[in-house]
């Protein structure tokens, strides 16, 4: 009897060992997943879908027109400015101006000055100024000529030895001439007889 409940005891003993080699926490070979099928399936499932490729265009892109460049012809029949009008030279109309260029004063009265045209300004319309041309004229002046000279921008009438002084001055030695009276390129409005003898004269304006 007693050997039998040795044996008995032996075999309870087998029977739990083999329970629990066979219990839920333990996996088979065959059933675990390899190293590299579970590596594999998060790296499929992480990975993003590869986007649409663009389709690369036929040819390349179409540059910008150049702007045309101004035409550098010049106006026909000017010089680039605007073309003066037929008012323009109606400014000097019944106006006889001479350029002045010598005179004398101390003991005979006497001035040499040039014969100008009026000549309208390219640059300004309706308007212009006096040019002088050719060769010095001598002109005398009459015992009762009338002499005016600009001072400050206003006629004003002086005698003749005042008048002479300034024509002086302003051709020889200009920094002498002092305010009011100025320098204004040594042209004179004039009026003369057939011998070039002035009976009136007028410091004339010019810019």
């Amino acid at each position: 009897m007693k050997a039998y409940r040795v044996c008995a005891a032996a075999l309870l003993a087998t029977a739990a060992l083999t329970l629990t080699a066979c219990g839920p926490d333990e996996v088979t070979a065959s059933t675990a997943p390899t190293a590299g099928s579970a590596a594999s399936a998060p790296a499929a499932a992480s990975a993003p879908a590869a986007a649409p490729s663009a389709k690369a265009p036929t040819g390349a892109p179409a540059k910008p027109s150049t702007p045309a460049r101004p035409s550098s012809t010049k106006p026909a029949g000017g010089t680039g400015g605007a073309s003066p009008t037929a008012d323009c030279t109606a400014n000097a109309a019944g106006n006889r101006v001479v350029e002045a260029t010598d005179d004398g004063y101390l003991t005979h009265v006497w001035m040499r000055a040039k014969a100008t045209k009026f000549v309208c300004g390219a640059d300004i319309p309706d308007d212009g100024y006096f040019a002088s041309y050719g060769d010095p004229t001598v002109f005398t002046f009459s015992n009762d000529v009338k002499t005016t000279v600009l001072s400050d921008m206003k006629a004003k009438a002086v005698d003749l030895n005042t008048f002479m002084k300034l024509v002086d001055d302003c051709l020889h030695n200009p920094s002498a001439v002092q305010a009011p009276n100025y320098c204004y390129g040594n042209q004179y409005s004039i009026t003369a007889n057939s011998q070039n003898v002035i009976t009136s004269i007028t410091q004339q304006y010019h810019p």
